[in-house]
């Protein structure tokens, strides 16, 4: 077995350009699918991080990102329901276009960070009776604006200072967060906000409806990946033509590089070497291309996953090359690996060896 299996690294060091060639195909393959599947990741870890909470917004809106308002009155209405404690919030964006749009989240000071416990990246929290407007900025927002504690955030003109940096893992990195009655100041809300986030088993459940054209969903659920559903699936299906193409190519080039060494198993063969040789012959060719093909291009996907965030209506979207990305990518890996192999294997293995020996060049 050893020397086959010689002889087979050995046949593709002798056809380095042909193995580079391939090994390129892989590599760019794997690190599309795997920045393609990034993406997706990405609008999951962003807007789906659902919380033991209830949000009582606008309906057929994304109220809880942006574009619900309602009364402050629902306060009253919803204590009447047997909610102890609605806690109202502002999410809005402002600016003149979809380049300098910033998400702005309204919260109260002495409440927000037991709903949203985030990671101070640097300055101080919000804290209440603030002498000017303040706020704290979310690092993809302080990275995209060149922000940092002790600078000053223009939204919507009026001028808020930076106070703090933090970092949450959501769609509000891309946020500046700012006292409650400054955002109602902000938007000329008067006393409206866009939602109250009220505990779970308190007389409402998700999906309820309430008057006057409120709903009730749950913390962390954004509908607006509801909008971006087409476009996921077909990121989803190029994943897997990109995937179904890889496989044939490499198919195809495996198992011409074992006919072009057909004579050498024929007379192994001849000799009375079994047939599992051949498949160590194509085996060890698949699984060393592959496997450097597919390091390189993982290690390429996860380099160059931070340069591809895009921005929309202030958040950006960055693929996120984590564990799951990384176990989903090896799995498909290793379904081209055995798919790639079986094609010349089986077309191979039924072959005699008269086929093998013979000669048509």
């Amino acid at each position: 077995m050893g020397p086959l299996i010689g002889l087979a690294l050995t046949d593709m060091v002798r056809r380095a350009r042909l193995m580079f060639a391939l090994g390129l195909m892989v590599a760019l393959t794997v690190m599309m699918v795997m920045l393609l599947d990034g993406y997706i990741r990405g609008v999951d870890v962003r807007f789906q991080s659902a919380q033991p909470r209830l949000v009582v917004q606008e309906a057929n809106t994304v109220g809880e990102f942006a574009g619900s308002r309602i009364p402050a009155s629902v306060a009253d209405q919803l204590r009447a329901l047997g909610a102890s404690d609605p806690i109202p919030e502002i999410h809005a964006v402002t600016g003149s276009s979809g380049s300098d749009a910033v998400l702005i989240a309204g919260v109260e000071p002495n409440r927000y960070r037991e709903l949203d416990p985030y990671r101070l990246v640097s300055g101080r929290h919000l804290a209440t009776d603030e002498s000017e407007r303040t706020a704290i900025v979310g690092e993809l927002l302080a990275e995209r604006r060149n922000l940092e504690a002790g600078d000053v955030v223009q939204l919507r003109a009026r001028d808020f200072r930076v106070v703090g940096v933090f970092e949450l893992g959501t769609y509000l990195d891309d946020a500046a967060i700012v006292p409650l009655a400054d955002a109602q100041a902000l938007l000329g809300w008067g006393d409206d906000v866009s939602i109250y986030i009220i505990d779970v088993d308190e007389g409402l459940a998700e999906d309820d409806t309430l008057p006057p054209g409120l709903v009730v969903a749950g913390r962390g659920d954004v509908a607006l990946i509801e909008e971006w559903g087409p476009l996921l699936d077909l990121m989803a299906a190029s994943v897997r033509l990109l995937a179904v193409g890889a496989t044939a190519v490499l198919a195809m080039a495996l198992w011409r590089l074992a006919w072009l060494h057909r004579l050498d198993l024929g007379v192994l063969r001849l000799l009375g070497f079994p047939r599992r040789f051949v498949a160590a012959f194509l085996c060890t060719q698949a699984v060393a291309l592959v496997l450097a093909s597919t390091t390189a291009g993982a290690a390429a996907a996860w380099f160059i996953a931070p340069s591809f965030g895009r921005t929309t209506l202030g958040v950006t979207i960055v693929p996120v090359v984590d564990g799951a990305v990384l176990v989903r990518a090896a799995a498909a890996a290793a379904m081209v690996l055995v798919v790639a192999v079986s094609i010349p294997l089986l077309s191979l293995q039924h072959r005699g060896v008269r086929d093998l020996v013979q000669r048509d060049d």
